[in-house]
Order: C-alpha cells, then structure tokens, then sequence
C-alpha cells in the first residue's frame, strides 16, 4: 500500500523536535514494514477497529494526532528516515499489572499520516523492566489499548472466532471500505496483524490508510 505523495504533503510535516533513536522496533517495525503479507484485496468484509481507547485516551486511526498522545502521556516522539520512509512514533513500556499486562505499545505516524496523524496502533508482549531504545517507561495513567479485537493472549480459535479465518503464526486480515469522497475517488483500507507463539497471540496492531482509485466511467449516454 505505498501511495504517491506531493511535495505539499511533506512540506506540512512539522513534528516540534523529534529524537532520532537507535529504530523502531517490535510489532512496531513488523507493522510499518513489510512483515505481513496483507495482500491485494481485502479478506475480511468490514473494519472491525473503530474507537481504541488506552486509560483516558480516546482515539482513532488516522483522526488522532501523536502531540494529543504525548500530551496525555508524555515521553519522547521519535523518528527515522526520510521522504518515503519517514516514520515518526511514540512508544511505552508497561511493567505489568491487573489493568495492563507487561507490554510495549507503538503510536505510529507514517508519511501517509503527514508524520503527525496516528495510522498505526501495535502491542507486543514484554518483559518488565525490559525497555526497547524506542519505547520509555509508561506513566501511571497509561494502560495498554483496547482496539476492540482479540489482544495479548488470545488464542488462534479467538481469531477464527472473530475473523472466520486464523492459520500459522503470522496472520494478516485487511479490510477495505469507502472513503469520504462521494465519488467513490478513495478507498479506506484498514490492515490487522498478529503474532502468535505456543498458540497465543504476543503480538498484534492495526493500522489505516487512505487509498485513492481512480474515478469510475461515466456512464454512456
């Protein structure tokens, strides 16, 4: 899903001061590259993440911004690469406890997303105490998202449950709805991913786009 852009686009991309770090990591990384196979054409019928919520914040794809995350939260944004490539996120580490299991959560924003707007969501199971060089500590009021689909520790018949479909250990489900534009010019496409170990999921994300199409004929007169 690698989209044309304008020289516009990158000319609004103004993220105050971010920290380049050692690279963004984890289900984070898996997400924003090339990890799963998504494929062409979609292989679930609807988006199924709408609203994701984590403690006090309430977001949603493509809609919230990373300076309304880091607000809430703190911590650093980060950033890598350039141009086709740029990729700007914060990360959090959770120790462990009855509200969040030990987790490392990515907010990503891609050139897509004009290096400001969140169009990846991505949890990984951690271990306490263990800090990737992309992530900081959470704060007290940062719980790990609800994304209103199966999360850590679900099981592959959960998956199947929920998506009618769930083989192997890297799984991928891509939906695709229509925009905003009326005239059917833009194609919403929403892609999930999960990782699963000894049968359960340790890793999982979403993530958004918008796909432009071209115009349909007009019809003959």
């Amino acid at each position: 899903m690698r989209l044309a852009f304008s020289a516009a686009l990158l000319a609004a991309i103004a993220l105050a001061s971010p920290t380049y770090a050692a690279g963004l990591s984890g289900m984070g990384a898996n997400l924003f590259g090339n990890y799963f196979n998504f494929g062409s054409k979609p292989n679930i019928p609807s988006a199924p993440v709408r609203a994701i919520t984590a403690g006090p914040l309430r977001m949603e794809l493509q809609h919230t911004k990373l300076a309304q995350v880091k607000k809430l939260f703190g911590g650093t944004i980060m950033s890598q690469g350039e141009n086709k490539t740029l990729v700007n996120w914060l990360c959090y580490h959770t120790d462990g406890s009855d509200k969040s299991p030990a987790a490392n959560t990515w907010f990503i924003a891609n050139i897509l997303g004009g290096g400001e707007f969140i169009m990846i969501v991505a949890v990984q199971a951690a271990s306490p105490g263990q800090i990737p060089g992309d992530c900081v500590a959470a704060p007290k009021n940062f719980q790990v998202p609800n994304l209103g689909i199966p999360g850590l520790g679900a099981s592959a018949a959960d998956l199947k449950a929920k998506f009618g479909a769930a083989s192997g250990s890297k799984i991928g489900y891509r939906a695709d709805e229509p925009g905003a534009d009326a005239l059917g010019t833009a194609l919403n496409a929403q892609y999930i991913g999960y990782i699963l170990s000894g049968g359960r999921v340790t890793g999982y994300g979403a993530g958004e786009t918008s796909v432009p199409v071209a115009p349909k004929p007009a019809a003959a007169q």
